[in-house]
């Protein structure tokens, strides 16, 4: 049985969206290791697991976008769309939401992209 093909573009997505999955994860940890000095417990217990979750979803999504299951390219869109606003709100800290935008656009365009289609389209075996 031979691998699929997987396109440079479709790559391109899987390193983005994979990068911004790994900063949520980061970022909930922090939220529990910020338990001790937070006001409330349980703001930072939810905060915490909200931002587990989202990695956790994200995370999936990439892994299924990586065997090429066509599904998970909406939820991949609309975490970029997301991104992108969340890089509109931060616009005055120029060096975050240029971050963000640039990842979410690197994403944007290899979801997009006529190879990252095709590939998704292709019957799997």
């Amino acid at each position: 049985m031979t691998a699929p093909h997987r396109p440079w573009t479709l790559l391109l997505t899987v390193f983005a969206a994979g990068f911004e999955s790994v900063a949520l994860l980061l970022w909930g940890a922090l939220e529990f290791v910020r338990i001790p000095d937070a006001a409330s417990l349980t703001t930072a217990i939810a905060g915490g697991l909200f931002f587990l979750l989202c990695a956790a979803g994200i995370g999936w999504c990439v892994y299924k976008f990586w065997r090429l299951e066509s599904w998970s390219r909406a939820p991949l869109v609309l975490v970029q769309l997301i991104v992108l606003g969340l890089a509109w709100n931060l616009r005055e800290d120029l060096a975050i939401a240029g971050a963000l935008a640039l990842v979410a656009a690197i994403a944007l365009v290899g979801i997009f992209a006529p190879p990252s289609i095709a590939a998704l389209e292709e019957p799997q075996l």
